[in-house]
């Protein structure tokens, strides 16, 4: 009888267990599913119709004739920057939450200047002396000309269903000018603009003065966007 005994208590103390594991185990059927998206990075491209970066941007100016006068004002070199295959992109995937600004500057410096392909012959970018026809002392360079852009009357399309163009502006009319202007704003997103963000810029116009007697001969100057946020 005492054997039998011990052997109901042993059994009875194994069923305990085995519900005290089936209602421990009941008890973890409910996971937590945890899930963490980290920001993106904000950024500038170049970009065409389908997203797709531009691998080698461009921007051709209208060609000139060579001119014992300068050219400038209305008869200056035309471009523009942003056409629908060559869109100025901005991408703020919740990376700058107190806005942003774009801007575009000489990939040299302020003492880069328009060189031929044999490098040497130049125009310059940011000598505004005698409204970019006159070599200036403010430079140590020899060469005149300026380049003056305008974004303000380009044209800014939102590029994501819940970004919005609100708190969102387009940079002034500006021109290089040499330790004063070094980099002109094309875009500024205050603090209150949406988080989220993707859109870009077309139609940039800008203008090149060439100096009276320039040699006529193929030029070209690197420029390079910039994003900085906030």
């Amino acid at each position: 009888m005492y054997r039998a005994k011990q052997k109901i208590a042993y059994v009875g103390a194994v069923f305990l267990a085995l519900f005290s594991v089936g209602m421990a185990v009941q008890a973890a059927s409910t996971p937590t599913f945890n899930q963490t998206i980290n920001p993106g990075t904000l950024l500038t491209d170049i970009m065409d119709n389908t997203r797709a970066p531009v691998g080698s941007p461009s921007v051709a100016f209208g060609a000139k004739t060579f001119s014992f006068d300068c050219q400038n004002g209305g008869s200056s070199s035309a471009g523009t920057l942003g056409t629908n295959s060559q869109r100025v992109y901005v991408v703020n995937p919740n990376a700058a939450n107190n806005g942003f600004t774009l801007t575009i500057a000489a990939t040299s410096g302020a003492t880069a200047r328009w060189a031929n392909g044999g490098s040497t012959s130049y125009i310059d970018f940011n000598d505004p002396s005698g409204s970019g026809c006159t070599d200036g002392a403010g430079d140590a360079d020899s060469t005149a000309g300026q380049l003056s852009m305008d974004p303000s009357v380009s044209t800014l399309t939102t590029d994501c269903s819940s970004c919005t163009a609100s708190n969102v502006t387009k940079g002034s009319s500006g021109a290089f000018n040499q330790g004063t202007t070094d980099s002109i704003t094309l875009l500024n997103a205050a603090a209150a603009s949406d988080d989220i963000w993707r859109g870009y810029l077309t139609g940039i116009t800008m203008a090149q003065t060439i100096p009276a007697e320039q040699p006529a001969d193929s030029y070209s100057l690197n420029m390079t966007l910039t994003v900085t946020a906030l």
